[in-house]
């Protein structure tokens, strides 16, 4: 057999209803976090309804900001804290 290890990028994407409780959105398996990826993600966690959001919360990853300030309009764009 051949067998080969390969580098993923794994995707999550949850969110905070009006009342408090997290819901996982979306979760995506790409080959790179290029701009491109997220632009896909974003897109379809939008095609598949989500709405009204006003804050995106992620790490600084450049292509990522870029998306979200073209998909997510409207929303503002925070740094996580944690990374």
């Amino acid at each position: 057999m051949n067998h080969q290890i390969v580098s993923r990028a794994v995707v999550v994407a949850t969110g905070i209803t009006e009342d408090g409780n997290r819901e996982v959105l979306g979760l995506m398996v790409g080959d790179s976090e290029s701009e491109e990826f997220w632009k896909e993600f974003l897109r379809s966690l939008r095609e598949r309804g989500l709405s009204g959001v006003r804050l995106v919360v992620t790490d600084q990853h450049a292509g990522l900001v870029a998306t979200v300030r073209k998909v997510m309009l409207g929303a503002a764009w925070q740094r996580c804290r944690v990374h």
